[in-house]
């Protein structure tokens, strides 16, 4: 973990969500899958979902269907069929990635303020919320929402950052996508790039992360060592 330069205070950690706390692939790859079977297209394998994924369901149906469009079918009729195929399985096959409940354990135990920011519908980000991540202090935990655009516009983020109290420039944000080290980057954050995610080391650095991990325990060792030196 090579570290060129390191906020001077972290007062707050954002997590995106698909990708970073929870493995959800293999759910929305399904949910994904069955939709274009029913309506004519050619499904996709599983690891094709890595790079369909990480700005919202609409992007996610306009990449599947691309190349292979057809006059009778929208990628709004899409989007609206995988809302309902994926809300009914979203919990069948996702967990959280090995070593992420012991990184909110201890970022927990230093009271360190938590927030969730995801591109994936709000609704469907409740819902995971409240069967993955309730046993943790949580402050914000947000989805898509009509009245912010998506990331990798700064401006939610921003919103919640001072809806916690911190400073941009206290604040880690860890995501594994371009969206997440966009969004870090603009809003003024220190972006972690997650390497068990749907992104590889080359895509995360291209698009602004000042560091990246292999595995949760760095994140913690990060923020440890940082509190160590304030």
């Amino acid at each position: 973990m090579n570290i060129s330069k390191r906020p001077e205070k972290i007062s707050a950690v954002i997590f995106d969500l698909d990708g970073t706390l929870l493995n959800t692939l293999q759910d929305i790859a399904v949910s994904m899958n069955i939709v274009l079977e029913r309506n004519g297209f050619d499904p996709h394998p599983i690891e094709k979902y890595r790079i369909f994924i990480g700005q919202g369901i609409a992007k996610l149906a306009k990449r599947a269907i691309e190349n292979q469009k057809k006059a009778s079918v929208t990628v709004e009729d899409i989007v609206q069929e995988l809302y309902t195929e994926y809300e009914q399985r979203m919990v069948d096959s996702t967990k959280f990635y090995d070593g992420i409940p012991q990184l909110l354990d201890n970022i927990t135990s230093k009271n360190l303020p938590m927030a969730v920011l995801s591109n994936k519908r709000d609704l469907l980000t409740q819902k995971l919320a409240a069967e993955f991540l309730i046993k943790w202090p949580f402050k914000i935990i947000s989805g898509a929402r009509q009245d912010y655009p998506k990331k990798p516009d700064p401006a939610l983020a921003i919103h919640i950052v001072e809806k916690l109290g911190a400073a941009p420039e206290e604040c880690i944000f860890i995501g594994d996508t371009p969206a997440d080290m966009q969004t870090a980057q603009k809003a003024g954050m220190f972006p972690i790039g997650v390497l068990w995610g749907f992104r590889d080391k080359k895509v995360l650095m291209e698009t602004g992360a000042e560091i990246l991990v292999q595995k949760p325990s760095e994140i913690s060792d990060f923020i440890f060592d940082q509190i160590t030196h304030e």
